[in-house]
């Protein structure tokens, strides 16, 4: 309708004519060149997006690795609470003693870790304890 009139009169023309207006969604058909200019947009951001996902990849790969060994420390964290204590391995003191027939076993620290019965392997009387026995006026 009015396709003689020029682009810019002719919806003034049928507004002025119609019997009523309404609000309709329709699709405007392109012409080829529309299509084509459409055509380099649509791989202009493709790459933009393309090199937006890269860099994405190359940051979540450094957070992952940043974030990694924060994660096992916190797991290494909650097995100490859990256990009541942290894993140490160390040299420890063992003290025997022959007349009650036990061995106790001391960490570095002083504190008593275990006391048990001599193994027959231990009842065999070491220079260290026959010193304390000198000292101490026991005999074995």
């Amino acid at each position: 309708m009015c396709l003689d009139l020029p682009v810019e009169e002719r919806e003034q023309v049928m507004r002025d004519n119609c019997d009523q207006i309404l609000e309709r969604s329709y699709t405007n058909k392109f012409d080829q060149d529309a299509i084509n200019a459409r055509r380099a947009e649509y791989a202009n951001v493709g790459i933009q997006v393309a090199e937006l996902e890269k860099q994405l990849a190359e940051i979540r790969a450094e957070y992952k690795g940043k974030i990694k060994p924060l994660v096992e420390r916190m797991s290494g964290i909650l097995e100490e609470i859990k256990s009541g204590g942290e894993w140490v391995t160390t040299d420890v003191f063992l003290f025997k003693d022959f007349e009650s027939g036990m061995a106790a076993i001391y960490a570095p620290d002083g504190h008593l870790l275990e006391k048990r019965p001599l193994t027959p392997g231990e009842k065999q009387p070491t220079i260290m304890s026959a010193i304390r026995n000198f000292r101490t006026g026991t005999d074995d």
